[in-house]
């Protein structure tokens, strides 16, 4: 059975190696006790086994039954240092080492560098380097495991040159800028002595999911819901784990599907690949294979989502990358299958990127990196895309990393909190989940988890229809399902035309300022449709028809920009404008006596220009109506000093 989903050679931790487990000894007793025996050198052997399996709980009882029979057993103390590094409790190991080099200073030389790295990533520097000096003082002396380490140091001899690199990164670091950033481990409801990571957590910051690694290796994907403030005990996520190993998941930010690394299934194509689970009220419902050409032979596992569900980056390790495992990206296409990986280029290293999230804003991604400058095992990095192109990684810093392991981070929709794992000392054991509040220098852009649905005015009944969103000259269309329910994601604080025009039903359109969110949850926005009325007979006369209506917009000094009270009146002059489409229309934009007459010129077409974009996306066919659009330059309005009423386009509206 392979005991775990990151499956390549070039991991460095237990949950990024590739392993598999040896057929469990039958001794008669449950798999985490002790074989009962009192001979020292005997139990010595069956920990020593157990080891070999990766059995590293049954080790250390083991071990400490050892020790009981013989107190001063130097290897058994230096076996303990090194089941407890790699179990992650490093203080303790520290204590196994140094018990073992008082017994026989001579037994061990990687066990010098062991007890170094234990006290690494404690952020015990002068220690780490003490007991690295110590390894490298032993270099061609004559000790006890000369011959059994020698393919080991060659190992530790290259680690250490990447820790000497973690060194001096570290001594170079600022630990006074962010002081007061508390980093929260989410207690033993979520963590364990063994390995959680890669949180994942909806909208409504309710409830988590993440990864968690058992005694023997096997990894599941958990669950967990917040109630009353506090996490519950967590439970696998039903319907979705196996005998196999599966894990990284990660929510679309609907809430409705998540991703995740399956092992060893019957339609796996590689070690591992990436499946979508979609969800109903927090059941799976289904579970399949990413369509198209996403996954590939080689390990897959670790997806994230973009909020519009059209861009899926992951880690793997496939040929054509920069070496170790490199971050990838994928397309959907329109026939919702998925295009083929696209290397990211430059962020990745010839070391091991791995874990990437792209946060709401569709421009923020983070991912954890051996490759770029950090201060151990693997640190967390943001990079943000500018323009066409993605940026420079930018280390995430103390107190977010640490010497120990960080591996995957997830910023809620608020853009301010945030939950990632470490390896760090003081913890459950193992990696933990923590959360944090995110310094301001590294939060996505403001973003709007919109959620909404459209009903039938009357009835309540649900709409299945297309409804578009507005901002400028910009749109986008986001279509309801069977239920009327829609969702996606907006740049925060910022005011948006709704609209929507379905058969049987009156044109709707309205406007509102949407604020970015200051918590988890979705904004809730209504789209209510009123059914279209047969019109009334008229008992009355009618006056004189009017020909001719004019409608001024005024802006701001030097601005095109259409402010919220413009908006508000262009949406009830596009309704107009929609159910009585016999009037031709004209616009003629002005500015005032300030600047050259040539600026002046322009910024008056572009104030015409922008009134008629904002009424065209309105879904008014003002381009059939328009008969005139230009802009005038400079005029003087007597009586108004100020000019305010020179900075105005007109809307003038004629009987054809």
């Amino acid at each position: 059975m392979v005991i775990d989903s990151n499956i390549h050679e070039h991991m460095k931790t237990k949950i990024l190696t590739i392993a598999f487990l040896l057929p469990i000894l039958a001794f008669g007793q449950d798999q985490t006790d002790f074989v009962a025996t009192n001979n020292a050198k005997k139990s010595l052997q069956y920990a020593q086994q157990f080891i070999n399996q990766n059995n590293y709980d049954r080790a250390l009882k083991q071990l400490r039954h050892t020790l009981k029979i013989k107190e001063d057993f130097a290897v058994a103390y230096r076996e303990m240092g090194k089941v407890l590094l790699e179990l992650e409790f490093f203080p303790e190991g520290k204590e196994a080492f140094e018990r073992s080099f008082d017994l026989d200073p001579k037994l061990s030389r990687a066990a010098y560098f062991e007890c170094g790295e234990c006290c690494f990533r404690t952020d015990d520097l002068s220690q780490a380097q003490y007991y690295y000096d110590k390894y490298l003082e032993m270099e061609g002396k004559s000790y006890a495991n000369v011959d059994k380490e020698a393919g080991m140091e060659i190992t530790y001899d290259l680690r250490l040159r990447e820790r000497r690199a973690n060194m001096d990164y570290l001594h170079s670091l600022d630990r006074s800028t962010y002081a007061e950033v508390a980093v929260v481990n989410l207690g033993a409801a979520i963590n364990s002595p063994h390995d959680e990571y890669l949180p994942t957590i909806t909208s409504d910051g309710l409830h988590l999911v993440f990864t968690q690694t058992d005694a023997v290796e096997d990894q599941n994907v958990m669950q967990s819901e917040k109630m009353g403030g506090q996490w519950e005990k967590a439970r696998p996520f039903n319907n979705i784990n196996t005998e196999n190993n599966e894990g990284m998941a990660r929510f679309a930010a609907h809430g409705q599907a998540f991703y995740f690394a399956g092992c060893m299934r019957a339609d796996t194509e590689g070690g591992c690949d990436i499946y979508e689970a979609s969800l109903d009220q927090g059941r799976i419902e289904s579970i399949s294979r990413m369509d198209g050409h996403l996954n590939s032979q080689a390990w897959d596992s670790q997806p994230s989502i973009t909020c519009d569900g059209q861009l899926m980056f992951f880690s793997s390790t496939r040929r054509g990358g920069m070496g170790g495992a490199d971050i990838w990206f994928s397309r959907r296409r329109p026939n919702g299958e998925w295009s083929a990986a696209e290397n990211m280029g430059s962020i990745n290293t010839p070391g091991d990127e791995e874990a990437p999230f792209i946060s709401s804003d569709g421009k923020t991604l983070y991912f954890t990196s051996t490759g770029h400058q950090g201060q151990g095992d693997g640190d967390l990095f943001i990079v943000r895309k500018e323009g066409s192109r993605w940026g420079r990684p930018v280390n995430l810093g103390y107190p977010i990393n640490s010497p120990a392991k960080e591996l995957g981070i997830y910023v809620q929709g608020d853009g301010i909190t945030a939950y990632f794992s470490s390896a760090r000392a003081g913890g459950q054991g193992g990696m933990d989940i923590y959360q944090i509040e995110l310094p301001e220098a590294f939060r996505p852009d403001p973003i709007v988890h919109l959620e909404g649905k459209v009903v039938d005015e009357e009835t309540g009944a649900p709409i299945s229809t297309t409804v578009r969103i507005g901002r400028n000259n910009q749109r986008v269309e986001v279509r309801s399902d069977e239920d009327g329910w829609f969702f996606l994601c907006l740049p925060g604080n910022l005011a948006y035309s709704f609209m929507a025009q379905e058969e049987g039903y009156e044109h709707y359109i309205s406007a509102v300022y949407l604020k970015a969110q200051d918590n988890a949850t979705p904004v809730k926005v209504d789209v209510t449709l009123l059914p279209e009325r047969a019109p009334k007979p008229e008992l009355v006369s009618r006056g004189p028809e009017i020909k001719e209506k004019r409608v001024q917009f005024f802006f701001g000094f030097d601005s095109y920009e259409i402010n919220e009270k413009t908006r508000q009146d262009l949406d009830q002059l596009a309704d107009f404008l929609q159910k009585d489409q016999q009037w031709e229309v004209e616009v003629v934009g002005y500015a005032d006596k300030v600047g050259d007459a040539a600026y002046n010129q322009r910024l008056s077409e572009k104030r015409a220009r922008a009134i008629v974009d904002y009424l065209t996306e309105a879904k008014v066919e003002v381009l059939q109506q328009v008969v005139r659009r230009e802009g005038l330059g400079s005029i003087e309005v007597i009586d108004d000093n100020s000019g305010n009423k020179s900075r105005r386009v007109d809307v003038i509206l004629k009987r054809k």
